[in-house]
């Protein structure tokens, strides 16, 4: 094979290494998006309204039929007096600078366990809840849920359409590293077809430099992939906690045989192409 080509081939692995760490950010995505959906689900708050300045021992008792639900996380469940209900609510909705006073009544704040968070599930423990001397009323909010599924769907489509653009860009440039590298050996082929040399051995060389392009590519999809997981860990955010390493893995997996796959066929279709229409 001519070693002229350098920069073409260049071109091609870097392509093709885009193509890869767009095709892995993608599996990574789809892969923990049902992880991403359970913890947002064990993290929306609750809330139960209560009569203010209740006794203690009312308190207790409503603290105690919301632990009996089945899928209540006992250890989330909190007391929050009216002063404290206010900068919750200021936290997550940011309404204290639009309002005058304190609007809010003493809360309970709990959350459920993931897996048992359901309208159904909620509107048992309201019906039930609402029994209760003291509780005014049940409150929470599906609106995180569902803007976390639609952002998760916009990002990962997202890279993917981004994904296979590039796949077309990189077929595109492989396509014709191939076919220059191809012309500028025909003498060197030729010569090999003269004296009888099979396909096979003719595409070897080829198919060779294939593989060695693949694995410049993935080894840069493997750096881009550790570098992301170790970075979310190293920041303690939320992702730390998504993360699950036998996604990672199978995303490094379905990811090289993507490069492989583009490579191997890509090279192989345009050798056989060219061999044939040269006599080969």
């Amino acid at each position: 094979m001519s070693k002229n080509k350098k920069p073409s081939q260049f071109y091609a692995t870097a392509s093709t290494s885009i193509v890869l760490v767009l095709i892995s950010l993608f599996l990574l995505i789809f892969l923990h998006s049902t992880n991403i959906t359970n913890i947002v689900k064990q993290n929306i708050n609750i809330l139960v309204e209560l009569k203010n300045d209740l006794p203690q021992g009312e308190i207790d008792n409503i603290t105690q039929s919301i632990e009996a639900f089945s899928g209540v996380l006992k250890e989330s469940i909190e007391f929050l007096d009216k002063e404290s209900a206010l900068k919750l609510m200021n936290k997550e909705m940011n309404i204290s600078s639009e309002l005058e006073g304190n609007p809010f009544n003493d809360l309970i704040k709990f959350n459920l366990k993931s897996d048992q968070y359901s309208e159904s599930k909620i509107a048992e423990i309201k019906k039930s809840i609402e029994l209760e001397k003291g509780v005014i009323s049940l409150y929470h909010e599906n609106e995180s849920l569902d803007m976390v599924q639609k952002n998760l769907e916009r990002i990962s489509y997202g890279v993917l359409v981004l994904a296979l653009c590039f796949v077309i860009l990189s077929l595109s440039i492989i396509y014709n590293t191939i076919q220059l590298t191809l012309y500028s050996d025909i003498k060197e082929i030729k010569t090999m077809q003269m004296v009888g040399a099979e396909r096979s051995f003719i595409k070897k060389a080829y198919l060779r430099e294939a593989f060695r392009m693949s694995v410049k590519s993935i080894a840069v999809m493997i750096l881009f992939v550790l570098l992301l997981c170790f970075y979310l860990i190293y920041t303690n955010s939320i992702f730390a906690e998504i993360l699950q390493w036998y996604y990672v893995v199978l995303t490094v997996l379905l990811s090289i045989f993507i490069a492989f796959f583009i490579q191997f066929s890509t090279t192989n279709r345009i050798l056989n192409k060219f061999l044939k229409t040269e006599g080969g």
